[in-house]
């Protein structure tokens, strides 16, 4: 992996691990001083509160900054450093010297760790991330790796600072070795297995205590898609506007009035091609396999059909095919017997996040246009969302339910035995698969 000293001031854009692209870092110096830990406030704003248009919430900080954080904070030396993508946060991953003083770290981890600085919007919710801190800790438990996040020398998972004016969480966790999901070859088996990973996911999230995300709201949740209105105003193309507008329609009408019938539980949120880790399944394959997941900060307590259009949607969108939700559905199902009443309501729901993906990308350049990571997949996005929305629920269910009996009748390996099937979600920490992580 090419990484850039913390000495060296210039900007350049540099690799994840195997070759996956990060954006460009910001070698700018700041010329407010990094201070002393600031006294956590009793703060006004309601974990409630989402996105409004207008808002700019991404943190400024510069490298020297990440620099002094990692110091003072955790008490290591930053060696090399590089800027990973993101959204409305910034994360960058640090290789550590290995003179630590941290009297909680007792070694410094050989594949690097991630400094993950908040957005300021969600840094107003603290709970939020002790419950991301929870959730990590016991997917790790559960043998589902992710990152799993470090004590600074107060002992704590993370700290409040005031970056460039603004309060931002700040946490440091243990670097996952890997490319992402995208890019990588993808043969049907992968789809196939991701959609039984982020089921499994779910499964392994039912025992999990939800109390510090059962408030959380934002924009991303599909529950808040009828919110998406307020930003429609983005979109320039009329053809594009009215896309959105009938979609809007057609979830307020068929699944706001019906949310209560939907299964609810602890989701993952966010399952895109960015989050998803693989690696080769021996050293010299060319085959890729899920081994991780990361960023949790779109945890959830939300509905089940949800977690299915998401990861769905990204899918299709990485393959450029519709066909591919059905390779999805087909893993998925293995795990969690998905429900007619959802299966009816998929359409809808994964045009939504097609939606979300696409206004709130454009409304995010608005506000940041040097973050061209959120324009990645605006053409191939808009193409996806319209042949999804001229097809009718019946013949896109019938091309999934074709794809899907395909898979599953084929020679594709699972290794894996069931030995306890629920009608909802079933336990796999006991079973015995050629997937556990």
């Amino acid at each position: 992996m090419e990484m850039k000293t913390i000495v060296k001031k210039q900007s350049i854009t540099t690799t994840h691990p195997d070759g996956d692209a990060a954006v460009e870092g910001d070698s700018s110096e700041s010329k407010e001083e990094v201070g002393s830990p600031i006294v956590v406030p009793q703060t006004d704003a309601n974990p409630a509160d989402t996105l409004k248009p207008g808002s700019a919430i991404r943190p400024i900080v510069s490298e020297d900054e990440v620099r002094k954080l990692a110091e003072r904070l955790y008490g290591i030396i930053v060696l090399e450093m590089c800027e990973l993508v993101s959204y409305d946060d910034r994360n960058f991953m640090i290789q550590a010297d290995s003179y630590v003083k941290n009297p909680i770290l007792k070694s410094i981890n050989a594949g690097g760790y991630v400094m993950k600085i908040a957005n300021s919007l969600d840094s107003q919710d603290e709970s939020f991330f002790d419950g991301q801190n929870d959730i990590m800790l016991h997917l790790s438990k559960r043998d589902i790796k992710c990152p799993v996040p470090v004590q600074n020398i107060y002992g704590k998972f993370y700290s409040l600072e005031k970056l460039a004016g603004s309060e931002h969480v700040v946490r440091l966790l243990e670097y996952i070795p890997g490319k992402v999901f995208h890019g990588v070859p993808h043969p049907d088996r992968l789809f196939y297995q991701a959609g039984q990973f982020i089921a499994r996911i779910d499964s392994a999230l039912k025992s999990v205590d939800k109390a510090k995300i059962l408030n959380r709201q934002s924009i991303w949740m599909l529950e808040n898609f009828p919110k998406l209105k307020d930003f429609i105003y983005v979109i320039k193309d009329e053809h594009h506007k009215d896309i959105i507008e009938q979609v809007l329609d057609a979830f307020n009408r068929r699944i706001v009035p019906n949310l209560h019938e939907f299964q609810q539980g602890v989701i993952y949120g966010d399952f895109n091609e960015h989050n998803i880790i693989v690696n080769k399944k021996v050293a010299d394959s060319k085959e890729y396999e899920i081994t991780g997941i990361i960023d949790f900060g779109d945890v959830c307590y939300s509905r089940y059909v949800f977690e299915l259009a998401i990861a769905m949607t990204y899918m299709m969108l990485e393959s450029n095919d519709l066909d591919t939700g059905g390779l999805v559905m087909a893993g998925y199902s293995m795990i969690r017997i998905i429900p007619p009443h959802e299966k009816d309501v998929l359409r809808v729901a994964i045009a939504a996040r097609f939606c979300q993906s696409l206004v709130l990308g454009l409304y995010t350049a608005t506000v940041d246009s040097s973050n061209q990571y959120i324009l990645s997949t605006q053409a191939r996005g808009w193409n996806m969302l319209e042949a999804l929305w001229k097809e009718s629920d019946k013949d896109i269910q019938e091309r999934w339910a074709t794809k899907s009996s395909w898979i599953s009748k084929s020679s594709l390996t699972i290794g894996s035995k069931l030995q306890h099937v629920d009608a909802n979600l079933i336990d796999l920490n006991s079973m015995n698969r050629e997937y556990v992580l």
